[in-house]
């Protein structure tokens, strides 16, 4: 059943529930997406696994879960305790780490001892903006229901849905409407917290958060 169960699991492509990674990386850049997962709706990270699905092994399981251990007690804050199984498919020892989503919010310290607060975002693990940070722990500053949205708003929800993202000059231009009405638009969702905003690499973008629309 296990071995099943990873088997379909390969067939799929990276995205908000599932990443590959060939070993263990850095027990930082591991702790990333072990708490964005967390963070987001949680998910599964399958290590021993190609870019493209195909399983290629790891060597040294005991040592690849100590890594993993190591990024999820402590780089996560608080700790996170993801389930590690050793699964054999097609002749290689893979591991399957399940990260569950979790009530508490989670962040990661940086090198440089910066934490930052990390969400799934398709396949990468982004950081979320102070502000958004704040919001995703705290709740919904407001209650929005489908019937509560104007068009511009729906029709915004419905295009981050197909898309990664979008910044406030995108949107405005997308919907025709002016910067300003624009903004207004995206702290009102954001205050429901239907999306987050990332201050990244100099530029603020949006994203869905998929823990508040279907």
């Amino acid at each position: 059943m296990t071995a099943s169960h990873i088997a379909s699991l390969l067939q799929n492509k990276e995205g908000e529930h599932i990443e590959f990674k060939r070993s263990a990386p850095s027990s930082f850049k591991l702790a990333k997406g072990i708490a964005a997962m967390a963070n987001t709706t949680g998910g599964t990270i399958l290590i021993g696994v190609a870019d493209d699905g195909v399983p290629v092994g790891v060597a040294e399981p005991d040592e690849e879960k100590r890594i993993v251990l190591t990024a999820a007690h402590e780089h996560c804050s608080p700790p996170i305790e993801p389930q590690i199984k050793t699964v054999s498919v097609a002749g290689k020892t893979v591991l399957w780490v399940i990260v569950e989503q979790s009530r508490a919010k989670h962040t990661v310290t940086d090198p440089r001892g910066k934490a930052l607060f990390y969400v799934r975002v398709k396949d990468k693990n982004l950081p979320v903006s102070g502000k958004a940070a704040q919001r995703l722990q705290d709740g919904p500053g407001i209650t929005l229901s489908p019937k509560d949205l104007d068009r511009h708003e729906t029709a915004l929800l419905t295009y981050l849905k197909k898309h990664q993202k979008i910044t406030l000059q995108e949107f405005s231009r997308h919907a025709n409407i002016s910067k300003r009405r624009a903004s207004q638009i995206l702290v009102r969702l954001e205050k429901a917290a239907l999306i987050r905003s990332h201050d990244f690499d100099k530029r603020v973008f949006y994203t869905l958060n998929p823990g508040m629309v279907k």
